[in-house]
């Protein structure tokens, strides 16, 4: 028992030595060193960090740059999309050099240096930003050389990874309040394999799916004086299974979305 004790003890050592090595390769962030030896960080403050993919083609990205000491020379800003898991090159969007600096570029050029148009982003992408921050003394800091406490930490308006999520647009072609009625179908007939559609009513959300079976409905009341309806789908595994509609209070029905449903419905 105590030679498994002291073998413990002995892998633990290991361990925190091996975290310690990496945190420092990380060379991490430090605040609270002495002016002469403070990183050169770089804070943003982003006005929209939300917008619908109906109104991303007449949006721009806009946002307040500042350093949080009088150490940076510059800072570069990078720009990819995330569309389906699956991430685009990332490409070089501007440059800063003077602090505090107002930002302001329209999502039209943001798709023109990612080589596509904002038609071709949809909800559910994420605008994925990546900062790099070079000092007086010439050391350069990027999102790898931070650890979690920063990055990680909304507070800090850290600017080196953060991004801009694309969401589903409000109803605005049907009447909002009424029943509003979901019927999904799986074409092999086991469920729906985690994906589920969400009902967004004035920020409130609610998911439906269904776990077996070939097909479920459901009745979504939208209460009167609603003002804002968001529907959108989020995909599971056997995308080629899944297929639904949604039947307005009007009685139009909207669909068939799937195989493969797209993120909105409109």
């Amino acid at each position: 028992m105590k030679r498994n004790i002291n073998s413990l003890i002995g892998l633990l050592c290991i361990s925190i030595f091996m975290v310690s090595c990496e945190e420092e390769d990380k060379n991490p962030l430090n605040l609270l060193e002495p002016e002469d030896s403070k990183a050169p960080y770089v804070r943003i403050v982003v006005d929209e960090t939300i917008v619908a993919a109906g109104d991303i083609a007449t949006s721009s990205f806009n946002g307040t740059v500042d350093a949080l000491d009088n150490n940076v020379s510059s800072w570069e800003l990078s720009v990819s999309r995330e569309s389906g898991g699956v991430a685009s090159d990332t490409i070089p969007l501007t440059t800063i050099t003077s602090f505090p600096s107002e930002i302001s570029i329209p999502y039209t050029d943001i798709a023109e240096a990612l080589g596509i148009t904002t038609d071709d982003i949809s909800g559910g992408d994420f605008i994925r930003f990546l900062g790099r921050s070079t000092g007086l003394d010439g050391s350069v800091f990027a999102f790898e050389n931070f650890t979690g406490s920063i990055t990680g930490q909304q507070e800090q308006r850290q600017a080196y990874n953060f991004i801009i999520l694309i969401k589903c647009s409000p109803i605005n072609d049907a009447t909002v309040p009424g029943i509003w009625t979901i019927d999904m179908q799986d074409l092999y007939g086991d469920g729906w394999d985690g994906a589920f559609v969400t009902f967004e009513i004035d920020g409130e959300a609610t998911n439906y799916t269904f776990g077996a079976g070939s097909e479920a409905s459901f009745e979504v009341e939208v209460p009167a004086g609603t003002s804002n309806l968001v529907i959108s789908y989020t995909s599971g595994a056997f995308e080629e299974e899944h297929v639904y509609t949604i039947t307005t209070p009007d009685g139009d029905v909207r669909g068939p979305f799937g195989p493969n449903p797209s993120p909105c419905i409109n």
